[in-house]
C-alpha cells in the first residue's frame, strides 16, 4: 500500500468516514523522529491490514511519508492557533472513530479533541491529560527497549512481544535511484557522505575543521570521493567544508528534493553524519553510518539497522539537550578525527574485503 497525495479529494474524505477502522495518527515534527515512529507505524499496520490511515503531519514532513507504505493518506498540519482550528475543523468532518497521539505536546494533542475524535490515545506530557481519552505508559526498566522507538511501539501495539526493532521502510522511485547512481558514477570510489548540518544547532555539530582534517585524509589515504550533503540552510557550511578538502569533494548540499538526498544517501559506500535527521535516514536506507554523538544517549535516539557505529566521548548521556549546551559542543569538539577515521576505516575494510 502506498502513500496518497496529501490533498484530499471529497470521495478520500467519505472513503476515511465510512471505514471500519478510520484512524488518526498525529505525527511527529522532526525527520529523525518520524524515522523512529516508522517501525511502530508498520508493525501497527500489519495488525490492522484493512484500517484507512491518515497521518497529520507538518507539511515539510509530509515528502517523507509518502514514501512509507503506511499512510493511506497524508494531511497537512497548519500553523499558528489559526491553523490549529483549520486543521481541528476539518478532521472534524472525518468522524474518525480513533487517534494516536505520538507527539508530547500540548498542541498535537488539542488538534483531535477539538475535531470531536471519539477515542484519543497518547502518552503523557504537558497538562493534556484531560483532552485524551487514554493514557499510555511506556514499559521502563527492560534492557534492550532504552530507544524511543520502543514507546512508540508500547502506543500502538500495546502488550506486543517484539525483541528487536524492524527497519524503517522508505521505498524510493527506482528512476530516483538510478539518477542518483548516475550522478555519482563518475567519481571515486569509495563515495563517502559528509552530513555536517543538525537541525538542533550547535549542540549537535562536529566542528567544521573536524569533518575538513577527516575528509583530507579520507581523500587522501582511502583515494576517497567526498559528497556533502544537507538542506538549503546548511549548503554554506557543505560548502565551506569542500572548499577546505579541496580536490576529491564535492557539495550538493540544498541541490536535492528529499527523496533525491535519501537515495544519493542509498548509493554512497558510507555516511559519516552528525546526530541529525540525515543520520537516521542513511541508516534507514541501509547504508553503513558512523555517528557522531556528543552528550545526547545514542542508545535512546540512536540510529536503528545493524550497519551504524556511534563515535562518543562522553559518558554524561541524556536524551534532551539545549540548542547550544556548551557542554555539548565541548564534548563535541574533544571527538578526534583519528577517532572517526577509525570507525570509518573499519568500514570500508569490510567492504573492501566482500569485494575480494
Amino acid at each position: 500500500m502506498t502513500a496518497s497525495p496529501a490533498s484530499a479529494s471529497s470521495s478520500r474524505s467519505s472513503e476515511a468516514a465510512h471505514a471500519h477502522e478510520a484512524i488518526l495518527v498525529c505525527g511527529v515534527n522532526w525527520v529523525g523522529d518520524c524515522i523512529m515512529t516508522m517501525p511502530a507505524l508498520q508493525a501497527f499496520r500489519r495488525k490492522h491490514p484493512t484500517a484507512y490511515i491518515t497521518l497529520l503531519i507538518k507539511p515539510q514532513l509530509m515528502q517523507l511519508w509518502k514514501l512509507n507504505p503506511v499512510p493511506n493518506e497524508v494531511l497537512p498540519l497548519h500553523s499558528g492557533f489559526a491553523g490549529t482550528l483549520r486543521t481541528a475543523r476539518l478532521i472534524r468532518t472525518r468522524r474518525f472513530k480513533k487517534a494516536f497521539v505520538l507527539p508530547h505536546s500540548f498542541r498535537s494533542a488539542l488538534v483531535p479533541f477539538l475535531g470531536g475524535v471519539e477515542e484519543r490515545i497518547g502518552m503523557p506530557g504537558h497538562w493534556r491529560g484531560a483532552m485524551m481519552t487514554r493514557i499510555v505508559h511506556p514499559r521502563e526498566g527492560q534492557p534492550g527497549r532504552e530507544h524511543q522507538a520502543w514507546e512508540y511501539m508500547d502506543l500502538l501495539v500495546p502488550n506486543h512481544e517484539a525483541r528487536e526493532l524492524e527497519r524503517p521502510e522508505l521505498n524510493l522511485p527506482e528512476d530516483i535511484v538510478a539518477a542518483a547512481r548516475t550522478r555519482l558514477d563518475k567519481l571515486p570510489q569509495p563515495r563517502i557522505g559528509l552530513l555536517p548540518g543538525a537541525a538542533r544547532g550547535p549542540s549537535k555539530r562536529w566542528p567544521a575543521g573536524h569533518f575538513i582534517e577527516l575528509g583530507k585524509r579520507l581523500v587522501k589515504e582511502k583515494n576517497a570521493c567526498i559528497v556533502t550533503l544537507g538542506i538549503s540552510r546548511e549548503a554554506s557550511l557543505c560548502q565551506k567544508i569542500v572548499d577546505g578538502i579541496g580536490p576529491g569533494a564535492l557539495n550538493l548540499a540544498g541541490q536535492t528534493t528529499l527523496a533525491e538526498w535519501i537515495a544519493l544517501l542509498k548509493v554512497c559506500d558510507l555516511v559519516i553524519s552528525n546526530d541529525s535527521g540525515g543520520m537516521h535516514l542513511a541508516a534507514a536506507v541501509g547504508t553503513p553510518v558512523v555517528a557522531i554523538f556528543g552528550i545526547t544517549n545514542p542508545a535512546q535516539t540512536g540510529p536503528l539497522g545493524p550497519n551504524c557505529r556511534v563515535v562518543q566521548n562522553s559518558t554524561v548521556r541524556r536524551r534532551d539537550v539545549d540548542r547550544d549546551s556548551p557542554e555539548a559542543i565541548k564534548s563535541l569538539a574533544s571527538i578526534t578525527p583519528d577517532q572517526v577515521f577509525g570507525a570509518a576505516e573499519t568500514f570500508l575494510s569490510e567492504q573492501s574485503g566482500r569485494k575480494t
